[in-house]
């Protein structure tokens, strides 16, 4: 073995021993990384069966005009739509009604507000226009009553 082959060994040797003598240590490091997917559904209810009246292209709301009334003697005229609900999740409904000028007035609509209608399901309402006795001032009156569909999420319900 030649001097230099020594000296370079002797060298390494005193370097090694020198670095352990100096704490030399180690550090391991690892990395995770998750990855998740989320689905958000879809949400939507609309009108989908009026007993009469007209739907709004939108399908929120239904427009009702009561039928001639033919008699001063007080009455109704009833009517009931079907609300559907078209997405995939819960919906809080809420009904609201337009004003109506007297003598007209709206009947109670049922079931109660607010409802809750799950995925996929449908609910019919009743309600309709009432009106007390009539006189020569009613005369050429109409009424027309417009109900507007709400649905919200059921989050925090």
């Amino acid at each position: 073995m030649s001097m230099r082959k020594i000296a370079g060994l002797a060298a390494g040797f005193a370097l090694a021993v020198g670095l352990i003598g100096a704490g030399v240590g180690a550090q391991f490091t690892d990395q995770v990384t998750a990855k998740e997917n989320i689905s958000v559904g879809n949400f939507q209810c609309m009108i989908v069966a009026p007993s009469s009246g007209t739907i709004a292209t939108d399908g929120k709301s239904v427009s009702y005009t009561a039928p001639e009334i033919m008699s001063s003697a007080a009455g109704n005229a009833p009517f009931s739509f079907t609300v559907r609900n078209t997405g995939d999740m819960d919906a809080v409904l809420t009904v609201s009604m337009s004003p109506l000028g007297t003598p007209f007035s709206a009947m109670t609509l049922s079931p109660a507000m607010p409802f809750t209608l799950t995925h996929e399901t449908s609910q019919t309402f009743a309600g309709g226009l009432q009106w007390g006795a009539l006189t020569d001032a009613n005369l050429g009156q109409s009424g027309t009553l417009t109900y507007t569909v709400t649905c919200t999420d059921t989050y925090g319900q």
